[in-house]
């Protein structure tokens, strides 16, 4: 695996990781609950999908509406994000990479 492409990838992970915590972060004088109520945020495994119009992962989470999201790789070296349609807590977020691209990391926003 070439440096770029570990630097493109670390990059990413981190920009998503940030929004996340800016997304999810509670207010200074936010009493214990509401930090216990942000922290129940949480997601099943990803299930990946290979199909003849491209690859892609779905996700169930629970204890807040959420985005899913993927990672995706094509053959050139070129990596892009996509984001999956908007889920309430128990739904299900789907995310798809172009035909030629697959799926390298993938991951869920809380909303």
């Amino acid at each position: 695996m070439k440096i770029c492409f570990r630097a493109a990838t670390a990059g990413l992970v981190l920009a998503l990781t940030g929004a996340g915590a800016v997304t999810g972060a509670a207010p200074a004088s936010a009493s214990a609950s509401d930090h216990t109520a942000a922290s129940s945020f949480s997601c099943d495994s990803w299930q990946y999908h290979r199909g003849s119009q491209g690859h892609g992962a779905s996700i169930t989470c629970h204890g807040s509406s959420f985005t899913g999201y993927v990672v995706c790789h094509q053959p050139d070296g070129h990596l892009y994000l996509r984001f999956g349609n908007r889920a309430r807590s128990g739904g299900t977020s789907t995310a798809w990479c172009e035909l030629n691209a697959e799926v390298i990391d993938a991951g869920a926003l809380p909303l």
